[in-house]
């Protein structure tokens, strides 16, 4: 063989064996990682779903963990798998979907992804992917206009119904609370109540009892519809414009401020919640906004919890406007408090709004005590859209549910409604002694702690850790790269021109 010829077979030669190193870095990389070949999900209605890969190249395998996070805001939870080897590795998890501190409702997606571990320690974890967690009961169907899904199994019409009704609420909403760009939302429809069973969270034994509701917003972008009714998915949905507007990251919106906002919505609130804000208002029984930073589901209380609410935000939008209510969801947005969010938006702390509000429908501040000796006729009284009660539907059952919530009112309501009637009365509107609201330092403690506890499960997005290289990778790409410098010397020096 001539040195021409020599050279060319050694370029040759390096030029295999630098490709052949090159496939051993790829090859090394991918031969060995597990492949993931099929997955099954085993929806054990209503308590948890079982989760099962087949898995290829996981004779080194050690441990496999499940990694999921419900969407689109919940943690990385961890639920380690077993490994059952065969000629194909079958690992299988299982995770609660409802239980009272795990809970995935029906409607969730969430993004889901394998980790396995090597007994030398290395890691690999498989590409994330999305999967929706359903009521396996129904065959569910959808529709999609704009940012709104809206998913049934029974009768279109509602569905359709929900969907209009929905549109139509963020439309008149959203400006009120400054947003210009939506989150897509997702609605589920079950025909009635009956079916809904099993569907609600579980947060004590006497949880399903004593909260009736036709719907409720379940995730910052998920919402559950009960007993369909028009008002119903308004409300719902206006809680996930609120909790998309303002609620910060030190805690949730006052409840009178959420849940007032999410009654003006329905439209025709006050056909419900009328009468027995008519009733709390002309017998001075109405609610302290202090006691109304969380929500009542006593019974006689709920319509003048939801009434006052809705007059209160509908006070501040008449008195101050659109823009100013775009401020105080801003602020409390930022992390500030009630008081403060409040001050600085409209020159009012907690105290003085409840003192203007119940200026603006004729009754007198906290502060002074009343002079009660005349009595006082039950006119009409004036204020934001508060109804008349002779023209309230209902009103004599929303009068027997406010007079039940006066019994209780008796043990925690306002001191300066007992303080009123102390003065002495002739009347029959007289009320007993009662207490005022206020939470202890130990219960402020409580709340802290909490809040801290949920920043700590908080995540803006999906977290998912980077895997690391493979252990022999950086030696072989550079004995590649040596083979592949060589190749092209020994190819230059062949080229160059010979000298005779």
């Amino acid at each position: 063989m001539s040195v021409p010829g020599r050279a060319r077979g050694l370029v040759a030669a390096a030029v295999v064996i630098a490709g052949l190193a090159l496939t051993a870095v790829v090859g090394a990389q991918s031969a060995d990682r597990p492949t993931v070949q099929g997955m099954r999900f085993e929806n054990n209605w209503p308590d948890s779903v079982t989760v099962t890969a087949l898995v290829q190249n996981a004779e080194e395998i050690e441990s496999a963990t499940f990694l999921y996070a419900v969407l689109p805001e919940g943690a990385i939870t961890r639920e380690p798998a077993e490994i059952q080897s065969g000629d194909v590795t079958r690992v299988t998890a299982e995770f609660p979907t409802r239980e009272p501190m795990i809970w995935i409702p029906a409607g969730a997606d969430f993004e889901w992804r394998w980790e396995f571990k090597y007994e030398s320690g290395d890691t690999y974890e498989t590409d994330s992917q999305i999967w929706r967690y359903e009521d396996p009961r129904f065959e569910w169907e959808s529709l999609h206009e704009g940012v709104l899904e809206v998913a049934y199994y029974q009768d279109r019409g509602v569905a359709e119904q929900m969907l209009r009704e929905g549109l139509e609420a963020l439309e008149e909403i959203a400006p009120f609370l400054g947003l210009d760009e939506l989150i897509p939302m997702k609605v589920y429809v079950w025909a009635n109540s009956d079916d809904a069973r099993q569907v609600e969270r579980i947060e004590s034994e006497s949880f399903e009892e004593s909260v009736i509701t036709g719907g409720t917003r379940v995730l910052a972008d998920l919402v559950h519809i009960y007993t369909p009714s028009r008002w119903v998915v308004r409300h719902e949905l206006t809680h996930v414009l609120t909790k998309l507007a303002g609620e910060g990251p030190y805690g949730d919106l006052p409840a009178w401020l959420d849940e007032g906002m999410a009654t003006i919505a329905e439209g025709d609130w006050l056909d419900r919640r009328g009468g027995a804000l008519q009733y709390a208002i002309n017998n001075d029984l109405v609610l302290s906004l202090r006691s109304m930073e969380s929500p009542s589901n006593r019974p006689g209380f709920v319509d003048i919890f939801y009434g006052q609410s809705a007059a209160v935000v509908l006070f501040l939008l008449t008195e101050y406007g659109t823009e100013r209510m775009n401020d105080l969801f801003q602020a409390f947005k930022e992390g500030q408090s009630v008081n403060d969010a409040l001050t600085s938006v409209y020159g009012l702390d907690r105290e003085g709004l409840d003192n203007a509000w119940r200026a603006s429908v004729g009754l007198p501040p906290r502060e002074q005590e009343e002079d009660r000796s005349t009595r006082i006729e039950d006119d009409v009284i004036g204020g934001p859209e508060v109804a008349d009660a002779d023209d309230s539907p209902g009103e004599g059952d929303s009068e027997s549910q406010a007079e039940a919530g006066a019994a209780q009112a008796r043990e925690d309501g306002d001191r300066q409604a007992a303080q009123q009637s102390a003065e002495g009365s002739d009347t029959q509107d007289a009320l007993p002694e009662q207490v005022e609201v206020s939470r202890s330092e130990d219960e402020i403690a409580e709340r802290v702690a909490e809040i801290e506890r949920r920043q700590d499960q908080r995540r803006q997005r999906p977290v998912f850790e980077v895997a690391e290289p493979f252990p022999w990778e950086y030696p072989l790409i550079g004995i590649a790269g040596a083979l592949v410098l060589l190749s092209g010397l020994m190819l230059a020096r062949v080229l160059a021109p010979r000298r005779d």
